[in-house]
């Protein structure tokens, strides 16, 4: 008898041919600006501007609230023309509108920055710039930084595993900004002095890989870590088991098994704001997918809307079929191209009908591809089920707050179940009933 085994992985088609090798292109940033409150995990921020206001590169526009929260500071000068409800990728978000007046005037570094920042200040500074995680997940950086007494740091975890089938942002930024990368580093270790810093990256960004440790050369505790090119290698959990050895148990956080991780990007905005006093206005993003002329890695400022990004990689050659705010895997569909590059826009992806893979459901046919796949070992169709019956409570017991959301589940499903779509609408029905 032939027992299936568990893969805990899948291999999306790789689709980074096209922006792989292209440079970073910094951008300028188109007249009118839009800025979410809710650009991160946690509380959105609170509008500390009025309509009339003149506003700098760097002026803080919306103050966190709360402590897992993020400030929102304007990636550009000029006016605040209106404070109004907009269509983000969560639904309907305070946003600010700012008129960009082309002079990118720039407000002082923070004070405190430079080469001997005491430690104590550092997660403050980083909470200052306004640094989330980069890596799309966007938890505020501070609070990560910051993490309970009681809880001993030994180990840092990069992670620049971009699995995301056409991403390469992570791929520009470590091979473009490998010194920054590592400064970022030191300043985290000179908080924590972590006994190992390893560097996650797949097998098939080694180049990557070289610029780092030539960057690293003589920092003894830094270890590149090549991994395979599999999907959700980048996954929190399975990096830092891949990485250390050590297995984060369900409802634990990396903390509690002495570890953190984040984004690669992400150290380079620390650097840049302890260091250098910059607060975190722009970021690398990837615009690809076939039905654009000329995909690119762009350096964006925060706030760009994503019709601006389209004009300047060429246009169209088809019409897309699907606009997807992040990748295939984990995105989110988007119909609305005013909806603006946000701190954790990785990439934005263009499929085309045929790419789009928009078949009809039909009912499960009980293969189990979705428990053999899923890296976390929940069992999604029973957690869609529960929730298209209603029966949160039990979608709860099945774990569903345990899903990372990466979407292997519903690329693998041969039905076309939206099962991903399904458990993130039982993750939010149970943080509801939670209140």
């Amino acid at each position: 008898m032939h027992f299936k085994t568990k893969r805990k992985a899948v291999h999306p088609e790789y689709n980074k041919e096209r922006t792989r090798d292209k440079a970073v292109e910094r951008i300028d940033a188109p007249t009118i600006m839009v800025y979410p409150m809710s650009m991160h995990i946690g509380a959105p921020a609170k509008p500390v501007v009025e309509v009339g206001d003149k506003v700098n590169v760097g002026t803080l526009i919306g103050e966190a609230q709360g402590f897992i929260s993020g400030n929102v500071l304007s990636s550009v000068s000029g006016e605040v023309i209106s404070i109004e409800d907009r269509v983000g990728l969560n639904g309907l978000t305070t946003s600010i509108i700012i008129k960009n007046d082309g002079e990118y005037v720039e407000e002082p570094p923070f004070p405190e920055a430079g080469e001997s920042v005491a430690p104590e200040l550092i997660p403050e500074l980083i909470k200052r710039a306004g640094i989330v995680g980069m890596g799309g997940a966007t938890f505020p950086t501070n609070v990560k930084m910051a993490p309970p007494a009681d809880k001993k740091i030994d180990t840092l975890i990069l992670n620049g595993a971009e699995c995301e089938p056409y991403s390469t942002a992570d791929f520009r930024t470590m091979f473009e900004y490998a010194d920054e990368i590592i400064e970022g580093i030191r300043v985290i270790d000179s908080v924590f002095n972590v006994d190992k810093v390893y560097i996650g990256i797949e097998d098939n960004s080694l180049e990557a890989g070289e610029a780092l440790k030539k960057a690293a050369a003589g920092y003894d505790k830094v270890e590149v870590k090549v991994l395979p090119a599999q999907y959700p290698q980048g996954s929190e959990k399975q990096l830092i088991e891949n990485c250390t050895g050590r297995q984060v148990p369900p409802g634990s956080l990396p903390a509690d098994v002495g570890c953190i991780v984040s984004n690669v990007g992400t150290f380079q905005a620390i650097y840049r704001a302890v260091r250098l006093g910059k607060p975190m206005v722009e970021r690398v993003t990837t615009i690809n997918g076939t039905p654009l002329a000329e995909p690119k890695n762009l350096l964006v400022r925060i706030g760009t809307p994503i019709d601006d990004v389209i004009d300047i990689c060429g246009g169209f050659v088809e019409a897309p079929k699907k606009v997807i705010h992040g990748g295939p895997m984990m995105g989110k569909t988007i119909d609305d191209g005013a909806i603006p590059i946000t701190k954790g826009t990785t990439h934005v992806t263009f499929l085309t009908a045929k790419e789009a893979h928009e078949d009809e459901r039909v009912d499960c046919i009980r293969c189990s591809e979705c428990i053999n796949v899923c890296p976390v070992s929940l069992q999604p169709i029973l957690i869609s089920n529960a929730y298209e019956r209603g029966d949160i409570e039990k979608a709860e017991q099945l774990g569903a707050m345990d899903c990372i959301e990466c979407g292997n589940c519903s690329f693998i499903c041969p039905s076309k179940i939206p099962l991903l779509e399904n458990i993130r609408k039982a993750k939010t029905a149970i943080k509801q009933k939670a209140v």
